[in-house]
């Protein structure tokens, strides 16, 4: 069965129901123990600054001071614990998972944030090129554990925090390229049932993280020990990662997804837009999409004008309505005039003709002078004015013959000839244009039955 993605995360850190009357009353403790908690950790740092690294005395000592903060770590099935191992793969949970492994089983893991030495020595990271790249990622890591010396590498192969009580993310495969045996390791995070603060919720920051674990009484961290796992022969990276998912979700009772970092983040996004557009309804996408087709009938309005009605209405018909009939409180536009149509002179029309043979008629002479000093018109001038001819006659002579009824607007748009120049063309696609948006007015209005003053009554 796959988990939707969406049940993966904590949304919510506090609890709801009688929980949050028990937080309400720990609240003035809880800033009272955050404060001192403050104080304490001042003198971690100095502890670790100090103490010599890898010994037993500051061992001892660092696992005090971070339970007096706190975090407090117990371990299970030690007898499957390996030391020898040099990769170490937990699933991860919150953005302390490194310090409860550090805590009980020396380890390092790499760093995503440019900390100074000494803190990033106190806080377990160490640089190895995670924000230049995965190659570069890939060669530092190799060149680390080239040296027996250095601690183990902490790894979690989920590339990013879930809630840890349903599924694991997928296991990324570059994990699992540096070495043919890991650790795997399992975390679980409890904080007390009357008090049942997320340890981590979705988008929340570390700062955020860290301070509500000064504040909540206790944040205790299990490391189960799963045990070591070899990459069989011929086996595949990405093989050997769905491998170690598998044996980790077993032995923590949850299930595996195929849900990514990528798909994380794109459910982030998701739902950083929706709580955008139910802060501020125009900026939903159904409501852009209903605007569009209104402008789609009346263009000469503006979207934003469109939209602040659509927010009222959520409909397209009775917003377009609306600014038909005047029925909003902002000044509604009025729409462009049409582009008029070019006017020539029909080269045979029977009145025309018959005027001209009553007229009485020029010398020879005359005419043939006139027709010597004017010059033949081009073919391409004679096909535009009678195209044009054409354009004009077309509406014209359906409105003599039906009157103002809308009804007899000419319903056929068609160019009568194709222009030769841009010119033509864009006089054509304009004068074409308006005639189909005002097609369309006519029959939204014939639709309805709509009554507009000064347009068809």
């Amino acid at each position: 069965m796959t988990v939707p993605i969406e049940a993966m995360y904590t949304k919510n850190r506090f609890p709801s129901g009688p929980s949050l009357f028990f937080l309400m009353l720990y609240t003035p403790l809880g800033i009272v123990l955050f404060l001192l908690r403050i104080f304490i950790s001042l003198q971690l740092f100095l502890a670790a600054y100090v103490l010599p690294h890898n010994t037993l005395i500051r061992h001892v000592v660092l696992r005090v001071l971070y339970s007096v903060l706190g975090l407090v770590v117990r371990e299970e099935s030690v007898e499957n614990r390996d030391t020898s191992c040099r990769i170490i793969t937990t699933n991860h949970i919150t953005p302390f998972d490194h310090l409860a492994v550090s805590i009980v089983l020396p380890c390092v893991t790499p760093s995503l944030y440019d900390l100074p030495g000494a803190l990033s020595s106190l806080l377990c990271y160490r640089d190895l090129g995670v924000t230049r790249g995965r190659e570069v990622l890939r060669a530092n890591a190799r060149a680390y554990l080239s040296n027996a010396d250095c601690p183990p590498l902490l790894l979690h192969p989920e590339g990013a925090t879930t809630s840890g009580n349903l599924s694991l993310m997928k296991y990324g495969s570059w994990a699992f390229e540096l070495n043919g045996t890991v650790l795997v390791a399992g975390v679980q995070v409890w904080r007390p049932p009357l008090l049942p603060l997320a340890p981590s919720v979705l988008g929340a920051s570390w700062a955020a993280d860290l301070c509500f674990m000064l504040f909540s009484p206790i944040t205790l961290f299990t490391i189960r020990y799963i045990g070591t796992v070899k990459r069989k022969e011929g086996e595949s990276a990405d093989e050997f990662a769905v491998r170690v998912q598998a044996t980790t979700a077993s032995a923590l009772k949850l299930t595996t997804s195929h849900h990514t970092v990528a798909d994380k983040v794109e459910y982030m996004k998701r739902l950083a837009r929706e709580a955008a557009a139910a802060a501020n309804p125009m900026l939903s996408p159904e409501v852009h999409r209903m605007a569009q087709q209104v402008q789609e009938v009346l263009p000469h309005i503006s979207i934003d004008q469109i939209k602040r009605d659509l927010v009222h209405t959520q409909n397209v018909d009775l917003t377009i309505t609306n600014f038909l009939e005047g029925n909003v409180l902002e000044p509604v536009p009025d729409p462009p005039p049409l582009p008029p149509a070019p006017v020539t002179i029909p080269s045979a029309v029977p009145a025309a003709s018959s005027t001209f043979s009553s007229a009485p008629k020029p010398s020879s002479s005359s005419s043939s002078s006139s027709s010597s000093s004017s010059p033949p018109a081009s073919p391409q001038e004679s096909k535009v004015a009678t195209g044009g001819a054409a354009a004009s006659r077309s509406p014209s002579s359906s409105s003599s013959s039906s009157g103002a009824s809308p009804k007899s607007f000419p319903l056929n748009t068609a160019a009568v000839s194709f222009g030769k120049s841009a010119t033509e063309r864009m006089a054509s696609f304009e004068m074409r244009k308006a005639q189909l948006i005002e097609n369309a007015r006519r029959k939204f209005i014939e639709k309805h039955g709509l009554q507009v003053p000064g347009y068809n009554c």
